[in-house]
């Protein structure tokens, strides 16, 4: 998935880096052991269409990368599309997305299935 942000073209990938990332933002603690629930908590929030998921899908999707979007045009970009009516769009795009990765595809479908 590629997205323009700013004046820059960025490749989101949803590997492995982006796995990491996503479980060190979406985090559950059960008997004092925390662990890492992003993909699931992730896909949860997207599919309440909250802003805030394409923020965080958009954080991790470039985790890779040397040369990454800063928070201020990251969430200039989203606001610009919510602006814009574009928000839909984005959502289903980034959903489309992770639905196609290999190492996500079970995972959100499984998720899918019980919304």
């Amino acid at each position: 998935m590629e997205l323009t942000i700013g004046d820059k073209k960025y490749e989101l990938k949803f590997g492995l880096s982006f796995i990491n990332a996503i479980d060190n933002t979406y985090t559950q603690s059960m008997s004092g052991v925390e662990f890492g629930m992003g993909v699931e908590m992730l896909s949860t929030y997207m599919g309440l269409k909250r802003p805030t998921a394409l923020y965080n899908l958009i954080k991790a999707g470039t985790s890779h990368l040397n040369s990454k979007p800063s928070n201020n045009d990251i969430e200039e970009f989203l606001e610009n599309e919510f602006s814009e009516g574009r928000q839909e769009e984005l959502f289903d795009r980034a959903m489309e997305a992770m639905e196609q990765a290999p190492f996500l595809k079970q995972t959100v479908q499984g998720m899918k299935e019980q919304q």
